[in-house]
């Protein structure tokens, strides 16, 4: 309850900004919901903008649970999205095949770049914020490098607009296109369920498999971690790696079922963006399912704005209210809590 009266404080705060700045608080919360919940293809946009952002968060969430605090998600999105569109690109076969494929390797391949981060802190004592950072401008060259010029992403020619000359790939075949399933007249995007089921599995591995408790172990109290037998370096390096395969999961639905082709752009901050999602979620997966819906309500919702001359970019002031909002309150109590306690001391 105290949950859902933040995220409501969240919104509020960002139509009362909406309204400083001239706009109607009331056409600014009716576009964003004929937007994203109007009718069945707004609902399907939706789902479409909160898979990857999903996929994104759990991946957070394990890291986090682990005491490890990789932010390198929108890197590890790119490197999804470049090992998904190698198997979308050259694998020839049906899409039943092309497809799994496809997310395995972006799995593999954010899973690799997010290890590359663990590896520089356990291997060298590099901070894996510093690190996964780092990583994320070099997956932006690494992209950048592939689909131009003589890159063998680069789209040379096939009918696409720019083709030959623009930094893209070509268009992904239609058999490499996510399907949708029908659920009472809502196509609801394989993507989707994927990222609905991949939380919770999670959700359940955290608070149910024995591997979760001894992840939830060593990121409460690292020291008791190790004298049970616990080791940082290997589980930590898991955890991290895994976050990174989740994130490089969303690079694959977003170039199977979003951009339908690589650029510059491909990851367009969805790997900050499902980043912030865990954190305001206080890293619980569950929490992070109904966020995704919330953010992806924006994203549908915002085209709308423009129509009625209200600035998109009103979309990330109430994004950024509901964050700070959900965010605010466990930081100030815990403030209060450490301040008793130095009373108390004190007292003593």
């Amino acid at each position: 309850m105290a949950f859902l009266c933040f995220l409501s404080l969240g919104i509020s705060v960002g139509l009362l900004l909406g309204w400083a700045t001239g706009h109607d608080p009331g056409v600014i919360l009716g576009d964003l919901f004929e937007g994203s919940i109007g009718d069945s293809i707004s609902i399907g946009y939706l789902l479409t903008a909160a898979a990857p952002l999903l996929l994104v968060a759990v991946g957070a969430v394990i890291c986090m649970r682990a005491g490890q605090f990789n932010i390198g998600q929108e890197g590890q999105v790119t490197l999804g999205a470049i090992g998904a569109g190698f198997v979308v690109f050259f694998v020839d076969g049906p899409g039943i095949v092309v497809i799994p494929l496809a997310f395995l390797a972006a799995a593999a391949a954010g899973g690799a770049w997010a290890f590359l981060a663990a590896l520089l802190k356990f291997g060298r004592g590099v901070d894996i914020v510093v690190s996964s950072l780092l990583l994320v401008f070099l997956a932006e060259q690494l992209l950048t490098g592939l689909i131009s010029g003589d890159g063998p992403l680069h789209d040379k020619g096939g009918g696409t607009l720019g083709a030959g000359t623009a930094s893209q790939s070509p268009r992904v075949p239609e058999k490499a296109m996510l399907p949708t399933i029908d659920v009472l007249g809502v196509a609801v995007p394989f993507a989707f369920v994927l990222a609905l089921v991949a939380a919770i599995l999670v959700a359940w591995f955290l608070s149910s498999a024995h591997a979760g408790y001894r992840l939830r172990i060593l990121g409460q109290n690292p020291t008791v971690a190790g004298t049970i037998g616990i080791s940082a370096s290997r589980l930590g390096s898991l955890a991290v790696a895994a976050s990174g395969a989740f994130a490089g999961a969303a690079g694959a639905a977003i170039l199977m079922g979003q951009s339908f082709q690589l650029n510059p752009g491909v990851a367009s901050s969805i790997g900050w963006n499902g980043l912030l999602i865990a954190l305001a979620a206080r890293t619980n997966a569950g929490v992070s399912v109904l966020l995704a819906l919330v953010f992806g309500a924006m994203v549908a919702g915002g085209g709308l704005l423009g129509g009625d001359g209200i600035p998109v970019d009103i979309v990330n002031v109430i994004t950024a209210a509901i964050v700070v909002a959900l965010l605010c309150p466990p930081v100030l109590l815990a403030a209060v809590r450490r301040r008793r306690l130095r009373r108390t001391v004190k007292v003593a």
